[in-house]
């Protein structure tokens, strides 16, 4: 169809351009502000080791990861350009960003059939989408998804208008291709893209004599998609192989049951926040419903169904595509996250930029006249409003509020090398490549004193062995833990409390979610805690078979206690168990009560006659008289109001369904 050309028209394109390329301007401005003032944190620092590996190496090691090799070798080439200071690694996030937000307005305006008055105005709202500017300013490979799903999406809506240009829907499935090499989770918009053609094809207006001629053609069309997304999909089958013996890996924690509405819950709620886990105002429910109500005025009023079908399968289709294959096959895994599925962010924007010239009469059936005669600028720039008002105080958030920042691994590095003394160690629980980035730049020379148990990025924590060899080897005065995420890594708190039979803590500093104890060393070579044999049995199916305890204490310091627990059978219940010091007079007088290990790793989840290291660690109250106290040990069933195990023991005595282990005697300095 040819249109005429005129002053006019060439006014309004330059219009366009002009307001797009503002809109572009704003976005890059709100991405470089504060660009490199947050620490690089934990994902940062595995992005840039794997960066700096070589290809070959890059790939062996990303088959093992949870995301394919194309954005660390993206990454890799970037740096060499940039170099790799925080600035110039998240730039490339930056960058993609402002190319997202040019694909969001041109997906706008194709939607609305070259007819709209404000394309830009979803470009606009995700320049302040909260959601968007994080992971725009972070060295990961989500904002460079974005853009090459919401590429693959452009093209798509290209070849739909004009299906004899196959270049156009090759183009889409080479995007989507290049952007499941970025994640696996793009695959989810291959489905949600198939529905979208399908949908698309079959709204448009016939008659019922040219149904069999247009479900003809249809079928040839989606024939031609189908194809092209077979030619998509396969194109990941040689990665996969080569990587299907690394990249499902289990980390073997239990999570709370993955459900189709919890995730889509999850994903809606991080859109409504900013994916700042900020609360987000009360209102939002009904306010995101609105803003989907105004817009589908908007495409009825303007009879433009086909783009109303086609942008929500895009939108529907992914988020249902991924939770149900999250539910399916890994219903007890964290293997979801709402950043995984970023490329939605900017389709559902896109959902509110068709602004059409003319928003005509109300369709058939509909007596909605009065809304039709509203200008047509008013209903796409109220439901801008509401998103607007719901984001923007989450943005002021995202740069300048502290409880929503990424954790400070700058300071802690610079707070742990200030302080290391002669002879002093560093161990970190996993291979925390953040904190081997600001060795990098700032203090090479200390790299050799800093451990990691366990090393690399995966991998969980099974026994003190390793540990013990490499501290005897170098022998330190003072060791430095440097702990994030060890509940995960060391459930078992194997380096701490081998660390409490060899030493005694002298304090401890955090920062956020970053433990820094600092242990003196009393006795070389170090050794796993002396453990008490002991045999109990609470219930039928769960024993204690050693022990270990702190004998002597003071006022106000540490008391730390280890259990050795064994399943005899498969253990159903998770059960509490608790460490209990009794005075003379049978009151306790300070306690700790927890999940064994913690929630991620039930009794339930205990391989039966696997031996499980259970840490405690409590503070003496600084009041309590000195003298000698009683240490007690129970199970209960918290779903029972507490009711105790009973217990038999042929080595300790028992108290009220409970064990005593020995004395713990409080003296004075």
């Amino acid at each position: 169809m040819a249109f005429p050309l005129s002053r006019n028209t060439f006014n309004s394109y330059g219009l366009l351009v002009g307001v797009a390329i503002l809109v572009v301007l704003l976005t890059f401005v709100l991405r470089v502000f504060h660009l490199d003032t947050q620490s690089v944190w934990f994902d940062e620092g595995w992005s840039w080791r794997l960066a700096t590996l070589p290809f070959d190496q890059m790939a062996r090691v990303t088959a093992a990861d949870r995301s394919p090799f194309l954005y660390y070798a993206l990454l890799h080439g970037w740096l060499v350009f940039a170099g790799d200071s925080e600035f110039a690694m998240r730039f490339m996030s930056v960058c993609a960003d402002g190319v997202t937000v040019a694909l969001v307005i041109a997906l706008s305006r194709a939607l609305a059939g070259g007819a709209s008055r404000l394309p830009w105005l979803a470009g606009l709202i995700y320049a302040i989408c909260p959601f968007a500017v994080w992971y725009g300013q972070e060295t990961r490979m989500y904002a460079l998804v974005a853009a090459f799903c919401m590429a693959s999406c452009y093209w798509l809506w290209r070849w739909l208008r004009r299906p004899a240009r196959v270049r156009s829907l090759a183009a889409s499935a080479v995007l989507l291709a290049g952007a499941t090499y970025l994640h696996y989770y793009a695959i989810f918009l291959l489905p949600a893209q198939g529905l979208a053609v399908l949908a698309a094809l079959l709204a448009t207006p016939i008659g019922v004599r040219q149904l069999r001629i247009r479900l003809a053609i249809v079928s040839r069309q989606f024939t031609k998609w189908f194809i092209a997304a077979v030619c998509s999909a396969v194109s990941l089958v040689p990665w996969l192989i080569y990587a299907s013996a690394g990249f499902a890996y289990d980390d073997g924690f239990v999570f709370p049951l993955n459900t189709v509405m919890g995730r889509l819950g999850e994903w809606t709620t991080s859109f409504a926040d900013g994916g700042l886990a900020l609360a987000p105002a009360p209102w939002w429910p009904i306010g995101l419903l609105g803003v989907v109500l105004v817009t589908v005025l908007v495409y009825a009023f303007a009879r433009r169904w086909r783009a109303l079908v086609f942008i929500g399968a895009l939108i529907a289709g992914s988020l249902f595509a991924a939770a149900v294959a999250v539910r399916v096959v890994y219903p007890y895994r964290s293997v979801f996250h709402p950043r995984y599925l970023i490329y939605v962010v900017p389709l559902a924007i896109v959902f509110i930029g068709c602004a059409p010239r003319r928003l005509g009469g109300a369709p058939a059936g509909l007596r909605l006249q009065r809304i039709a005669s509203i200008p047509d600028v008013m209903l796409p720039a109220s439901a801008a409003l509401v998103l607007a008002t719901l984001w923007l105080p989450a943005l002021y958030a995202n740069y300048f509020d502290p409880a929503v920042s990424r954790d400070n691994v700058r300071l802690a590095t610079r707070h742990v090398v200030e302080a290391l003394a002669p002879g002093d160690v560093v161990v970190m629980t996993r291979d925390n490549y953040a904190v081997r980035y600001y060795l990098h730049r700032s203090y090479p020379e200390q790299a050799a004193r800093f451990l990691a148990m366990p090393e690399g990025l995966h991998g969980v924590l099974n026994t003190d062995r390793d540990l013990i060899a490499v501290l005897n080897a170098m022998s330190p005065r003072r060791v430095r833990l440097f702990l994030w995420q060890d509940a995960v890594v060391d459930p078992q708190r194997l380096v701490e409390s081998t660390l409490w039979a060899n030493g005694y803590e002298m304090g401890e500093v955090d920062f956020g979610q970053i433990r820094l104890p600092l242990y003196q060393i009393q006795q070389m070579p170090l050794s796993s805690p002396a453990f008490t044999a002991t045999s109990a049995t609470f219930g039928r199916d769960l024993a204690l078979t050693a022990y270990w305890m702190r004998r002597q204490g003071q006022p106000g310091n540490w008391f730390y206690a280890v259990l050795e627990w064994k399943p005899l059978q498969k253990l159903t219940t998770n059960y509490k168990a608790f460490v209990h010091v009794l005075d003379s007079g049978g009151q306790t007088v300070f306690q700790r009560d927890k999940l064994p290990l913690s929630d991620l790793a039930p009794m339930s989840s205990w391989a039966v006659g696997e031996t499980v290291r259970d840490a405690y660690a409590m503070v003496i109250p600084a009041a309590l008289p000195t003298g000698d106290y009683r240490v007690v040990v129970g199970v209960y069933d918290p779903a029972e109001s507490g009711r105790r195990l009973a217990v038999t023991s042929t080595s300790n005595r028992v108290d009220d369904d409970a064990i005593i282990l020995g004395t713990l005697q409080v003296r004075k300095r």
